[in-house]
């Protein structure tokens, strides 16, 4: 499909997707858990404490995460490794960090980054700072201003044993052993791959390693016909990647993989092809946020993926605008697209048409929307399977069963001090994160 045709299939998408609609009104549910890690000396410890008890299971849950080097009056650095199969674009006299462009490698390279995230409502979104160094083709200007807006301070390419050495450090200080792998999707650049990965961590919170893969993706709705073959020769480094990470890490860490849009082709695909595992999956929780794929290619590589995986959840909506229109380019429905749910056993689908959207195209709930965001905090740090989220509700059909949002997802709140950085403020106010 040219260019203009594109153009005009999604501007009519946006103005027709409301045109579908949810049965569900959402009922509200009282705050969840609220935490303060300035007890944990108290609740870790063996003494018996009545008023407390509740929160022996939650110190290593809300434990402060180990990828922040920096804390002071809400504004957090986070240590984000990242792997990638963008071609350096080298490193720049004026900041002294490496920049990645939209030019694809046949094979993964590892990184480490330093990512500043603003203070910020929980779920708000804050644009990376725009690189100076390179601007991808067709991408729009930030108009934030500089106070909201996230950044990187620093990113630079390390060898592959330094790459694994650095994040396995970081799983020997997480309490819970885990490590959270964000791929991004479609028109999303380097940088910002990067901070969305920190702001994802902060967010849900996640408070073990973090590590970003970045795909070459060219920026910009006229480049979505460009990005697909890109996509597609993305899987063979992705996959590179997955098994460093497999080999390089100790047994018993827990690998969890959070995708959103088109970075889900790259996802399944590779996972498809591992070789069966002849112990426990290597993957502990695979997140699918609305993912544009194919029915076809989705329901082709499910049955490899679930061997790969201890859960898997695929989220989807019917608001989902983005979708309905790669519907429209495909010919085929998209598994992010719950017009009908998709529903394969074995694979917990999850109808996120009640929730209430921010964005105009319903397509980055997956970290707007506070309610996903404790779904997503339930899934991977609590363990939940969806019968054990209250704010779902299964529904039976013909084809199987799929869990539908019926009210709000318990809103926790949680209190950081970071006494260990040196950089930190010492009022606990200041600490506060909702």
């Amino acid at each position: 499909m040219s260019v203009q045709p594109l153009k005009w299939v999604g501007f009519l998408v946006m103005l027709l997707a409301g045109c579908r609609s949810s049965d569900a009104v959402l009922s509200r549910k009282a705050f969840g858990t609220v935490y303060d890690t300035a007890n944990e000396a108290q609740v870790t410890s063996g003494k018996l404490l009545p008023l407390l008890e509740s929160w022996r299971d939650d110190a290593p849950v809300y434990a402060e995460p180990v990828a922040i080097c920096s804390w002071e009056d809400g504004v957090s650095q986070w240590e984000i490794f990242f792997a990638t199969n963008r071609a350096s674009l080298g490193v720049s006299e004026s900041d002294q960090r490496e920049h990645f462009g939209n030019q694809p490698l046949t094979h993964a390279v590892y990184g480490r980054s330093e990512v500043t995230i603003p203070r910020r409502s929980r779920g708000v979104d804050a644009p990376t700072q725009p690189s100076k160094f390179v601007q991808l083709t067709g991408g729009s200007s930030q108009s934030a201003s500089p106070e909201v807006l996230s950044t990187i301070d620093t990113a630079l390419q390390i060898s592959e044993a330094d790459f694994v050495a650095g994040v396995r450090a970081q799983v020997e200080r997480s309490r819970q052993r885990d490590v959270l792998i964000f791929v991004h999707g479609f028109n999303v650049d380097f940088d910002s791959s990067l901070s969305r990965a920190a702001q994802i961590a902060l967010d849900m919170p996640f408070n073990g390693s973090v590590v970003a893969y970045s795909w070459p993706s060219q920026g910009g709705v006229q480049n979505y016909a460009a990005d697909e073959p890109i996509n597609k020769n993305s899987v063979a480094p992705f996959q590179q990647f997955l098994q460093t990470m497999r080999h390089g890490l100790p047994e018993d860490v827990k690998l969890h993989i959070m995708v959103h849009s088109m970075g889900n082709r790259i996802v399944l695909d590779a996972l498809s092809k591992l070789p069966k595992p002849t112990g426990p999956p290597p993957i502990t929780k695979l997140a699918l946020m609305a993912p544009d794929v194919g029915l076809h290619d989705f329901q082709q590589w499910a049955p490899g993926v679930k061997q790969q995986c201890e859960l898997v959840t695929l989220y989807a909506s019917i608001h989902d605008a983005a979708l309905i229109a790669s519907k429209k380019l495909h010919g085929e429905q998209r598994a992010g697209d719950a017009h009908p749910p998709v529903i394969i056993e074995g694979i917990e689908t999850v109808d996120c048409s009640a929730i209430d959207f921010t964005s105009l195209m319903g397509h980055s709930y997956y970290a707007a929307n506070v309610d996903v965001l404790a779904d997503l905090f339930m899934l991977i740090k609590r363990d939940q399977s969806a019968s054990k989220r209250a704010h779902l509700k299964e529904r039976k059909t013909a084809d199987g069963s799929y869990w539908k949002w019926t009210a709000t997802a318990p809103q926790d709140l949680w209190t950081w001090h970071f006494d260990h950085l040196a950089t930190v403020a010492t009022e606990a106010s200041d600490s506060q994160l909702r």
